[in-house]
């Protein structure tokens, strides 16, 4: 397609295609303002992925070199590297020295350093059983994501002091004493039906004078036990992890990913030929490796269920004991807050004055 030149003050510039119109001045503003984001599983990794790189590349740069932006979100978010870092050396001392070990040993790492990576996918896995029944029982979702765009302050001088707009992975109910409002009422999915909606919800009340000044309150207790509610869950389900990862069965996994098929190529082979046989046996392992792992993790289930066999008395039920008191303790914490939540609001709904009636205001 021919795009047509324009010759203006000596500048050359080449208009955009019909089919890619230039953005409004209101369209770019909009890309510098803060906004709420849906809460999918897609925002999820995006978001979690944008601020995890961060905190590992940029944040940790910034605080070294005493940057004035550095701020306490990102001092926070760089809790994450610990995490990491730390699971990486437990993997690795346990398995290190594999070679080295009786089989019996040799198994007992490997199983310490699956147990590390499942304890954080049963932490970070399970949130939603509390987050979830809470947003549809009261309205309340503590994970709801929004990006912040801001302007940080500048670092030099001149035409050095130029200022771009960063932007940060937060959630709307990270402070819960000062919680996005802005943003919930400048959004046109919330707005101000989002307290309305709310205090229905919770049995404040229908048509209140003022929703925002009525439910903030009970919308902060949500937020605080809601946040304690799943801190505690998941780091039961944490628990149930590891113990899943310490069933014998396990050893089948490891042996198939010990003896996995591997590519011997020719001599007289060429360098494409090579390539793609290969990468055939790498898609060939990594189907039969995903089979057993599943096959595997369902046999796992079975006996942290049932107990190994052999095993007797407390070792037989302790895996059975182990997920029923998280099961139990998800339910509660989770039908705790819920239940808290509206007997807040039928609380302060029985102090509200009629509005069927006259009143005269002094």
């Amino acid at each position: 397609m021919i795009r047509e030149v324009k010759i203006t003050n000596n500048r050359i510039t080449f208009a955009k295609q019909a089919n890619k119109p230039e953005k409004t001045i209101e369209e770019r503003d909009k890309e510098k303002e803060s906004k709420i984001l849906p809460n999918t599983i897609q925002t999820r990794i995006r978001t979690q992925f944008d601020r995890t790189s961060s905190a590992i590349t940029e944040y940790p740069v910034k605080g070294f070199k005493g940057d004035v932006n550095s701020d306490f979100y990102e001092f926070l978010s760089m809790g994450i590297v610990p995490y990491i870092a730390g699971s990486a050396m437990f993997i690795a001392m346990f398995n290190l020295v594999n070679k080295h070990l009786t089989p019996k040993a040799s198994l007992i790492g490997k199983k310490m350093g699956l147990g590390v990576l499942l304890c954080m996918l049963g932490k970070n896995l399970t949130g939603d059983l509390v987050t979830r029944p809470v947003a549809i029982a009261t309205g309340v979702d503590i994970e709801q994501p929004y990006t912040n765009v801001y302007t940080p302050l500048p670092t030099g001088t001149g035409s050095n002091a130029q200022m771009y707009p960063k932007r940060q992975q937060r959630k709307i109910y990270d402070s819960i004493e000062f919680f996005r409002k802005d943003l919930i009422s400048a959004d046109p999915k919330y707005g101000k039906g989002y307290y309305d909606r709310i205090a229905k919800k919770i049995g404040l009340g229908e048509n209140l004078n003022d929703s925002v000044t009525e439910v903030t309150p009970i919308i902060q207790g949500i937020v605080s036990a809601t946040k304690t509610a799943k801190s505690l869950s998941t780091y039961a389900w944490a628990g149930v992890g590891v113990g899943l990862a310490a069933q014998n069965c396990w050893a089948d996994f490891f042996n198939a990913f010990t003896n996995r098929e591997k590519y011997i190529s020719k001599t007289t082979e060429s360098f494409l030929s090579k390539a793609g046989g290969k990468l055939k046996t790498a898609g060939k392992n990594t189907i039969d490796l995903t089979k057993t792992f599943g096959k595997t993790f369902g046999n796992a289930c079975k006996t942290y269920w049932s107990g190994e066999a052999g095993s007797k008395g407390f070792m037989k039920h302790m895996g059975k004991a182990w997920l029923l008191f998280t099961v139990a303790l998800t339910a509660g914490t989770t039908a705790n807050v819920i239940y808290r939540a509206r007997h807040l609001g039928k609380l302060a709904n029985k102090d509200l004055m009629d509005r069927n009636t006259e009143s005269t205001v002094i």
